[in-house]
């Protein structure tokens, strides 16, 4: 089962950066403290003794690294010494205490190994803004990043990955796991957005990952500008811009939740964003298992339209556009114009009124603006209002009226599209046009449902075992769920108590829904090589 011309190429980096960043701390490395607030530069920099700011021991000199020259950068320049005298060298942790640590500017620092900057247990470490430029081999985790707390609002780019063209390449930088925010609140009035936004995380380099991160708040949330880029499992939420940008090749951009749009100006937001003007080169790029919402209060201000996924100028070749979740009130749902060999399929594009003039979204493949014609494409195994496709089409679902949604979807008002039985979707798809995994990385059966999530329905919940409900912890929870380490753990499905799934995954999963959840009692059926085990958990 599956299309076996979809092996593309992000999928082999994905993996070559995800080796870089698995790589074991080498055991002469060392780990140093920062405090901002108790530190001093005169310490030996450990945790009785720790040094003072990020911000002030880069300036001291302490990180002795690599960098190009001669300069400007071109074939003949090579990496050498910088900083002698420094202490923090390859491989080494910067463990950064609670408190501000300033504005941080990298400027040619190219490590033979990861240096990792990351915030201790249970605090919290503040950037004021994160610039890389010429810089390799670093990991910025669990970090705030935003002015706010120094007390003004940037209107810039608060995370910015830069290769250069006089200092050099930046490459093999990862950005994990960090809160990247303009404001801790969104602003209510057009100008305040205006006058105080920034952009989340801009990457313009290449072999760049960016990983399960919180964006909020911003104008641009995730710029992808650069090749062998990954960009997964980020949370891009209050966005007055793009949600996403891909600007180069054989890019990952998968796994994303992007919500809530605010309409500030005349720019034509798109949840994702594409284009080949000023010689951007985007073949062979991969759009997965995305979930793009335009708002998630219709009553809030500011609201406006959002497109889906809009690749407008062409030409684009050979992408893979699957397992998406799109419901966005414009015709906007999915668009090409100007396409080669692109893959659209397993997709769920809805609009929540598609009877309003112009009519619901649609997945829409087309010619270029300049008449050339799209070519080789196929479109299957989506559900959506619309479609207007030149090239292949297959096993498309339209629904194209909303009295219609309830008739396949749990409950498309609270943006849960999975299926219910009997929906016309199960088992419809056409198993030519397939991938084995759906929207939550659940397995599809050699009989795959029509859109981005495959049917799932236990075949019992039953109470929890008492031998097992060590697994699950804690039991009430709040805002987390945490679940004993288990290396045979498949798949984690979530019920609410009256059986419905709300979502499938891993534990990263099902703790983005947590903090929807109200309070009572649901279920956590847990998949695992040695078979099934059913757990009752309550939330409150």
């Amino acid at each position: 089962m599956g299309l076996s011309n979809m092996k593309h190429m992000p999928y082999i980096q994905r993996y070559l950066i995800l080796v870089f960043i698995s790589l074991p701390i080498l055991s002469f490395s060392n780990t140093f403290v920062l405090d901002p607030i108790n530190g001093s530069l005169s310490n030996p920099g450990t945790a009785n003794q720790p040094w003072p700011s990020l911000s002030e021991i880069i300036a001291a000199g302490y990180i002795k690294t690599l960098a190009y020259s001669p300069l400007p950068y071109d074939s003949l320049s090579q990496l050498n010494e910088k900083n002698s005298n420094g202490f923090v060298n390859h491989g080494d942790t910067l463990l950064l205490k609670g408190g501000l640590h300033g504005s941080i500017f990298l400027r040619n620092y190219n490590n033979e190994s990861p240096i990792v900057v990351t915030s201790m247990d249970g605090q919290q470490a503040i950037l004021e803004n994160l610039h890389l430029q010429a810089c390799s081999n670093w990991i910025f985790e669990n970090l705030d990043i935003s002015s706010e707390p120094y007390g003004y609002y940037l209107n810039n780019r608060l995370a910015y990955i830069e290769s250069h063209n006089w200092q050099g390449p930046s490459k093999h930088i990862v950005i994990k796991s960090c809160n990247i925010y303009s404001a801790e609140e969104p602003w209510d009035e057009a100008q305040e957005w205006l006058n105080n936004v920034s952009s989340g995380l801009f990457i313009k380099a290449d072999s760049c990952m960016a990983y399960n991160n919180n964006i909020y708040n911003v104008d641009m949330g995730l710029s992808c500008v650069g090749n062998y880029i990954t960009a997964e499992y980020n949370l891009i939420n209050n966005f007055s811009g793009d949600g996403g940008r891909v600007l180069g090749s054989y890019i990952a951009f998968n796994y994303n939740t992007i919500k809530n749009c605010y309409d500030v100006d005349d720019n034509h937001d798109d949840g994702i964003q594409s284009f080949t003007t000023n010689g951007y080169v985007v073949d062979n790029n991969e759009i997965i298992g995305n979930r793009i919402i335009n708002t998630e209060d219709t009553s809030r201000p500011l609201n406006g339209p959002l497109q889906g996924i809009g690749c407008f100028d062409g030409f684009y070749n050979n992408w893979l556009v699957a397992n998406n979740v799109i419901f966005v009130n414009h015709w906007h749902g999915i668009t090409f114009l100007g396409a080669n060999n692109c893959t659209i399929i397993h997709n769920t594009v809805i609009d929540p009124t598609p009877q309003i003039t112009p009519g619901g979204s649609w997945i829409r493949v087309a010619d270029h603006k300049d008449g050339r014609p799209s070519t080789g494409c196929v479109v299957a195994n989506n559900i959506a209002n619309q479609f207007v496709v030149d090239g292949i089409e297959e096993t498309n679902f339209v629904v194209d009226d909303q009295s219609l949604y309830n008739d396949h979807f749990v409950d498309f008002g609270s943006f849960n599209f999975n299926l219910i039985n009997p929906s016309l979707l199960i088992n419809a798809g056409n198993s030519a046009y397939s991938l084995d995994l759906d929207h939550y990385n659940n397995q599809r059966d050699a009989l795959p449902d029509i859109g981005a999530i495959e049917y799932f329905s236990p075949t019992s919940i039953s109470n929890p075992n008492s031998t097992t409900t060590h697994l699950v912890y804690p039991n009430p929870f709040n805002d987390r769920i945490f679940i004993k380490d288990d290396s045979s753990i498949q798949t984690i499905h979530l019920f609410d108590n009256q059986q419905k799934l709300i979502t499938s995954g891993n534990i990263r999963t099902i703790n983005k829904e947590v903090p929807h959840l109200e309070n009572g009692i649901y279920f956590l059926w847990i998949e695992s090589e040695s078979g099934f085990v059913s757990l009752r958990v309550v939330r409150g």
